[in-house]
This record gives structure tokens, C-alpha cells and sequence, in this order.
């Protein structure tokens, strides 16, 4: 499962709103790409430590998160502005189209990056046994997928958990809101 949920690297990230409201539609492009990659690459440093490959280090445990959410909600959807589609960009029009749901991905994606940062201050030692995920922590079909119950909040859920989840609110806005490769 993380390994495809990481699979999100493409995930875009933003810039200072008057900073993408005043750059051309190829500069904003090219923006959106390189946030996208520190927005992976902070992900990946999480996945690392959670999978045992890097040793737990609570700072940059915290340090990724804090990328993660720094760049995600009000400053991810506004590098997203008009114009959405541009020549170099995988951005689909669904995006102008279904802008609520957009944004809601984006401030949902900060969300759990600050449940992840929150963690870090919580565990400063070690991924203690509460961070992990629980039998019973079931995916559910991810952010779009429709609900009997309220999503738990992620502050209360184990940081495995939610970052699982973050994760799959990007491969959900890529799904929903990027052009598919032909």
C-alpha cells in the first residue's frame, strides 16, 4: 500500500498567492512542478521512517510534515488559479469546473500534514506503538469515497493512519483533477 501511495509524487504544491497571480501561466507551471517535488520528497522521508529504511528522527519527521503543510490548502490551490489548463501542464479543466472540491482536497492535504507534525512533537524518541496503524484502521475508499460515519478527526488517529490517508487525498485530487498520460 505505500509504496502505490507514494506513487503521488506529482503532487503540486504552491506559491505565494500574489506570487502565482502575477507570474505567466509557464512560470506558475513550472512552479507547481518544482513544490510538487519537495512536497514528494517529504513524503518519501516520512514513508522511510514508518517502513524502517531511515531511522526515526523526530525533527525531520516534523520538518516534512511542516513542508507538506505548508504548501498544501489556500497556497496550493491558488497556484491552481486561472488559467488552470496551460501548455505544459497536466492540470485537467475539472479543476475550474469543481473548484469546492479542489480546494477542499488542498486544505484537506494540510490537514493531515499538521496531524503528522503534531505526532512528531508527541514522539520524540522513537514511532512509539500509537503512531502506527491498527487493525481496525481501515482505508474506506479514500477522501471522495461516500461515508456512512464522520471522517475521524486526524489528530486522533495513529500518524501511520494519517498519513495513509494524506496520501491517498493526493492520489484522489491526481485521479480526479490531473490529464491522464496517453
Amino acid at each position: 500500500m505505500c509504496s502505490n501511495a507514494v506513487s503521488w509524487s506529482g503532487l503540486i504544491l504552491a506559491a505565494a498567492v500574489s506570487t502565482a497571480t502575477a507570474q505567466p501561466a509557464d512560470e506558475v507551471v513550472r512552479e507547481r512542478q518544482r513544490d510538487m517535488k519537495v512536497m514528494a520528497a517529504a513524503a518519501k522521508g516520512i514513508d522511510a521512517m514508518f517502513k524502517g529504511v531511515s531511522p526515526y528522527d523526530a525533527k525531520a519527521f516534523k520538518a516534512a510534515a511542516e513542508t507538506i503543510r505548508t504548501y498544501s490548502g489556500e497556497r496550493l490551490a491558488a497556484l491552481f488559479g486561472s488559467p488552470v489548463v496551460t501548455v505544459d501542464s497536466k492540470a485537467s479543466a475539472n479543476i475550474e469546473v469543481e473548484r469546492t472540491i479542489f480546494d477542499k482536497l488542498a486544505a484537506e492535504l494540510g490537514v493531515y500534514a499538521a496531524a503528522l507534525s503534531l505526532a512528531a512533537d508527541r514522539n520524540p524518541d522513537v514511532i512509539a506503538p500509537g503512531m502506527r496503524m491498527q487493525d481496525g484502521d481501515a482505508k474506506m475508499g479514500g477522501p471522495l469515497a461516500k461515508r456512512k460515519t464522520a471522517a475521524l478527526d486526524p489528530r486522533s488517529m495513529p500518524a501511520e493512519h494519517a498519513f495513509h490517508t494524506m496520501l491517498q487525498v493526493c492520489t484522489s485530487c491526481h485521479a480526479k483533477f490531473r490529464v491522464k498520460d496517453k
